[in-house]
């Protein structure tokens, strides 16, 4: 059964299988990603060794220690559904 809010806003990817997963896009995003796949070379065919994950260029801003959390909660305790421990 399918939510209200995907059959509303987003489309699912149709020939999903377990290899290849599946993907819930508005049809902006989805037209967005096939333009990628289509023209785009994908990370696992390019000559270079990717040693590392995303780095945020100014770990200060988005690491902090359990002082500086339970401050911000005080200030905005909403502020708890997208700080998340590392």
């Amino acid at each position: 059964m399918t939510s209200v809010f995907i059959q509303q806003h987003a489309t699912i990817q149709k020939g999903f299988s377990k290899d290849t997963g599946w993907v819930i896009l508005n049809d902006v995003e989805a037209r967005i990603k096939e333009k990628i796949e289509r023209i785009g070379v994908p990370l696992k065919e390019w000559d270079v060794q990717i040693n590392y994950g995303i780095k945020t260029g100014f770990n200060e801003a988005f690491i902090i220690d359990a002082d500086t959390r339970k401050e911000l909660l005080k200030k905005c305790p909403k502020a708890d559904e997208i700080i998340r421990p590392i």
